[in-house]
């Protein structure tokens, strides 16, 4: 059975209150349904809850139409989905979210995508957020789906997706020139990875340590997917960056920018060992610190290790008393036992207007503050269960990305 540990998402953190969100898709689900039929594809499906292995079939969903494409309304789009990339609320969904819901009816799962635009709705070309650079049938795009469409069901891991058109910003270049290798990088960069690490690294905390005179960030959690872009993003802004990870991923981490990495597997308490350790503490202590871990023990040892003025970042909660572990670190006084630290638990609401602004990051419009979006594996679409599996271990080093099927630029 899943540990609670996989309630962690950033991109879904409003989602830890289950009741609230159901309730909110409830009212959603009329607009849902009114949407044209897919037509029929390949799609992965949960048809249980559970593991991977016992949860995901692939199956042929949607409407037996043929010959040609439903055409979206409003001011969606249909994408053609070419990658996708996986994260952990992936496994929430899958393993606890009730199937038998009727707004969650054969859901698919998946949050993060890549692909061509096939199709587009009467009110899509006229969407402000794209007015500079209209979208068309042809154009590159990623993303990552909104809460709504997530917990209706409206998953990533099929080969065509309707979205509304705002969810979408154009590949970066960057990757590939718009090759078909564009596609895994900018499934994490511009889906949940992406948009995390932008919405934590513009956090005004983060902006006032970055504002110091060499700076000293504290990445817990470096080699996964959000921490290798914060490497590379603090490295670029000027930072001394101090990446935690284990011994194996110490030379990839130092690769992206990182100037000490420290191996957790060499200590029986991280937390004591950085409250303990003269590097880290006194005058060398970290004017910023970015979990990707949610390690509740480490922050409140922070002090010994964390300016007065600084700030703990973190992009994970700890499983469903995530919210009330955020109300206690922001809000108890030290006199009652709180930790005298700002304390902020990052909570990602996913838009494409975010996916571009890490797109500028990439393509060097803004002093090309990510140089790379690692990717852990790829896997075919067929192998999603063992793509999962991967993931569940909480050991890939950046980002698995699935190949949902070839891409026209390449077939």
């Amino acid at each position: 059975m899943l540990d609670s540990s996989f309630f962690t998402d950033p991109a879904i953190l409003s989602l830890l209150s289950a009741s609230v969100v159901l309730l909110a898709a409830q009212f959603y689900t009329a607009s849902v349904f009114k949407r044209q039929p897919f037509p029929k594809m390949k799609s992965w499906v949960v048809v249980k809850n559970g593991a991977p292995s016992v949860a995901l079939a692939l199956k042929d969903v949607g409407a037996d139409t043929t010959k040609s494409l439903p055409q979206p309304k409003g001011a969606d789009i249909l994408i053609r989905v070419s990658h996708a990339a996986l994260n952990p609320a992936d496994l929430m969904f899958m393993g606890y979210i009730p199937t038998w819901l009727p707004f969650r009816f054969r859901p698919v799962p998946g949050i993060d995508f890549a692909g061509e635009v096939v199709a587009l709705g009467p009110q899509a070309g006229a969407v402000a957020s794209h007015a500079a650079e209209p979208l068309t049938v042809g154009a590159r795009v990623a993303g990552c789906l909104s809460v709504s469409l997530v917990a209706t069901g409206h998953g990533s891991l099929v080969e065509y997706l309707t979205v509304p058109a705002e969810l979408v910003a154009r590949q970066p270049k960057v990757f590939g020139n718009s090759s078909a290798e564009a596609g895994p990088a900018s499934a994490g960069l511009l889906g949940c990875a992406g948009q995390t690490a932008h919405l934590a690294a513009t956090d005004p905390c983060a902006e006032a340590a970055f504002a110091l005179s060499e700076p000293r960030v504290l990445i817990n959690g470096a080699s996964g997917a959000v921490g290798s872009l914060l490497v590379q993003i603090s490295k670029a802004r000027g930072a001394r960056v101090v990446g935690v990870c284990s011994a194996k991923n110490s030379e990839f981490i130092r690769r992206l920018g990182a100037d000490e990495v420290i191996d957790y597997t060499q200590h029986a308490s991280l937390p004591t060992y950085l409250a303990s350790a003269p590097a880290y503490t006194g005058a060398n202590s970290f004017d910023l610190v970015f979990d990707c871990m949610g390690d509740q023990d480490l922050f409140v040892k922070s002090p010994a290790f964390l300016t007065p003025q600084g700030a703990w970042l973190s992009i994970v909660g700890k499983g469903i008393l995530a919210p009330f572990i955020s109300a206690r670190n922001t809000m108890v006084p030290a006199v009652l036992g709180g930790t005298p630290r700002k304390y902020k638990l990052m909570g990602l609401s996913p838009s494409g207007e975010q996916a571009r602004a890490v797109a500028k990051w990439a393509t060097g419009d803004e002093r090309a503050l990510v140089k790379e979006m690692p990717i852990d594996s790829v896997y075919p679409m067929a192998e999603v269960k063992e793509a999962y599996e991967k993931q569940a271990t909480k050991r890939a080093r950046g980002k698995i990305i699935i190949k949902v099927q070839e891409d026209k630029l390449d077939s």
